[in-house]
């Protein structure tokens, strides 16, 4: 590895927390004290440093410190461990399943001396541009500049920093993200300099050894007669300060990858900038992950709004498509709510903004379940994969193998964020193992067709589009209600587990854990009505507390006639207990009768299966819907009296407390009651 790549200047230092890092002198200091560091501790500090607070990806840090070694995957382990010991427990976090991302800060600085270290040497004058024949700067092989960019000014400037600092940039991307859009801006402005650079589409090549006589078409120049490939552009490319855009990778990025950096290793005065769909993976490779077009999260003012760079571009194509058109308060919210759904996607928003002469703000909005064939371009483009956004995804989705499509249709199943565990449970099948179908996810991350949510523990989504697209290829494959089925299936064991959890667990905890899965749970319930009736009835009777304690059980109350024509005496017996048990525990204190009456049934079917915990907080449900019966509450109180065990749960022990002082008020206690919910 070559510590320059990090810094761009010999004896540049890096503050990275409270640690000094001189990566051209391979060393680390603390308050001016040196800190030890084996050789690929320090090589695996280079690159999270690199990645500044970023995910550097198991495979990416196995390629850079190991560069043409094929090592065991558990040496990465023990070199992070060594780091922390010496920058501190927290420092690295794991991000499980895919790579580590350091937690310190990090700030370049300008070139002063390590520490009782050497001073560095006086910066040697530039040596003048030398170019193969017939190439003099600055070269324009690319397709003009458009529009000006809207809310990408920080990526800019990023890009650019990372360009100054390394010499193969990629940026990353999902489909109709504005990876082309952003590598022609940053060339445009490299060529305001007088940078001698040139543009390559990769697009319409098939085959890796038409890589060379593109780049070399390019440039203007002709390959040397007698040499392969890729050595050929070496022997042009040697000493030219030249910087190459290669446009569209994904379809050959495996087998560039090393060609391309033993290229750059060669050609010492040669930038590349790369745009793809997936990282190249290779030493010396700085990752730019292109976000979406940022979009206002709650209510903003009309000025504010026009901030976020989704709300100002949707803005500013509508008002060219439309010149009627004008973002006011009253249609801001409406904007707004297009721009989310579309993802903060620049392609999408365009798109859609250029039917708003036809259809008007609202009506858009409201076709936006059928965007693809909303979002047709009228354009007749050059690039046929910008035609539409439904090509965009056709292309991203051409380069994954058949695993990784089905992984990514199935997840289309889910109608929120999440888990990866989840997830992955719901992919498998006799095939895939739940290792490979996390696996699988990895590289749907890596390609930005799923996004990793910046969440503790890690969440992932599809963006509102592709989870569209996922779901049409479901259908095209006859494969959508086995999805739906497997994504039920697996949010019920979830809603299992968190059901044994309740108790016990802390309910913050509890709810941080599990309140993010609501959205899958009661699509998973709606998709099941109808079509499964052990699964609908399990998903009722699991999802209680996690509705309760979300404050929404009115929505599973909603649903209570349609799930009791599910019962039937063929479900398993405890399924059928845990439905009435929900169902005592919803209309609870609202509809007293019909609690009343579930509760009963409930407890009776638990005794006969032998759950005491779950026929103990029957009772008490029992016990608290008969109020203004004291017989029949007291008599449903001792039985539960009678078989509580002091060893059992604190929730569950504290839902005794309080139904014992909730019958004492509804007696006139005061004093008792008030000694029971103490």
């Amino acid at each position: 590895m070559n510590s320059n790549d990090l810094t761009g200047t010999d004896g540049a230092s890096v503050r990275v927390g409270p640690f000094d890092l001189y990566p051209s002198e391979r060393a680390l200091y603390q308050a001016g004290r040196p800190v030890e560091l084996g050789a690929r501790a320090f090589d695996l500090l280079l690159v999270l440093v690199e990645h500044q607070g970023r995910l550097a990806t198991k495979a990416t840090l196995l390629e850079r410190v190991w560069p043409r070694l094929v090592v065991d995957e558990n040496n990465l382990p023990a070199q992070i461990a060594a780091l922390r010991r010496a920058l501190g427990a927290g420092a690295i976090r794991t991000i499980a399943g895919f790579g580590y991302r350091l937690e310190l800060p990090v700030t370049h600085r300008r070139p002063t001396p390590p520490p009782d270290g050497p001073a560095a040497p006086p910066a040697a004058a530039p040596a003048p541009a030398a170019y193969p024949p017939g190439l003099n700067p600055p070269l324009q092989a690319f397709p003009g500049r458009l529009a000006p960019m809207l809310g990408r000014d920080a990526d800019i400037a990023r890009l650019q920093e990372a360009l100054n600092r390394g010499r193969i940039v990629t940026i990353v991307g999902g489909a109709g993200i504005g990876k082309t859009r952003m590598a022609q801006e940053i060339l445009s402005r490299e060529l305001a300099g007088a940078v001698s650079a040139a543009w390559v589409s990769l697009h319409p090549l098939g085959d890796l050894l038409q890589v060379p006589s593109a780049v070399a078409l390019a440039l203007g120049v002709s390959l040397p007669e007698g040499l392969p490939g890729f050595a050929s552009l070496r022997a042009i490319l040697r000493d030219s300060p030249l910087l190459v855009v290669l446009d569209g990778t994904e379809h050959l990025g495996d087998a560039l990858a090393a060609p391309l950096s033993e290229l750059v290793m060669q050609a010492h005065g040669l930038r590349v900038l790369v745009t793809s769909q997936a990282p190249l993976g290779i030493a010396g490779e700085t990752v730019y992950r292109l976000d979406a077009l940022a979009v206002p999260n709650g209510p903003v003012s009309l000025h504010d709004a026009l901030g976020f760079g989704a709300v100002d571009l949707f803005a500013q194509r509508a008002a060219a498509a439309d010149r009627r058109f004008e973002l006011t308060a009253t249609n801001l919210p409406v904007a707004i709510d297009i721009c989310r759904r579309l993802d903060g996607n620049p392609l999408a928003i365009e798109l859609a903004a250029a039917r708003l002469p036809a259809l008007g703000i609202q009506v858009l909005l409201e076709r936006l379940d059928d965007r693809f064939r909303l979002l047709k371009s009228q354009r007749r483009a050059a690039d046929p994969r910008h035609g539409a956004l439904h090509a965009a995804f056709d292309w991203s989705y051409r380069f994954l193998s058949p695993g990784g499509q089905r992984v990514f249709n199935r997840l289309g199943a889910f109608a929120g964020s999440f888990s990866l565990h989840v997830a992955a449970r719901s992919v498998t099948d006799q095939a895939l193992d739940e290792a490979e179908a996390i696996d699988l996810i990895g590289r749907l991350v890596d390609r930005s067709l799923v996004a990793a949510l910046p969440t503790d523990p890690p969440r992932y989504a599809l963006p509102e589009t592709g989870r569209y697209y996922a779901l049409e290829r479901l259908a095209e494959a006859g494969d959508a209600d086995s999805a739906q089925a497997a994504m039920a299936r697996s949010v019920l064991a979830l809603l299992d587990t968190a059901y044994l959890e309740y108790w016990s667990v802390d309910e913050a905890i509890w709810l941080h854990r599990y309140e993010p899965e609501i959205g899958n749970v009661r699509a998973a319930l709606e998709w099941s009505l109808g079509r499964d009736r052990e699964l609908a009835v399990s998903l009722y009777g699991s999802a209680w507390p996690l509705f309760v304690e979300a404050d929404i059980q009115s929505h599973a109350r909603g649903r209570y006639d349609e799930l009791l024509k599910q019962l039937s005496d063929a479900l398993p017996r405890p399924r059928t207990a845990r439905f009435w048990e929900a169902v005592a525990t919803y209309d609870s204190s609202r509809q007293c009768d019909r609690a009343r009456y579930a509760a009963e049934i409930a407890a009776s079917m638990f005794e006969t299966g032998g759950d005491l915990k779950s026929r103990y907080y029957a009772l008490l449900k029992l016990a608290f819907n008969c109020r203004g019966d004291d017989g029949a509450a007291e008599a449903a109180l001792e039985a539960a009296r009678a078989m509580l065990d002091p060893a059992w749960p604190p929730r569950l022990l504290a839902q005794g407390a309080m139904t014992e002082g909730a019958l004492q008020v509804s007696a006139g206690q005061f004093l008792d009651a008030r000694l029971a919910y103490r």
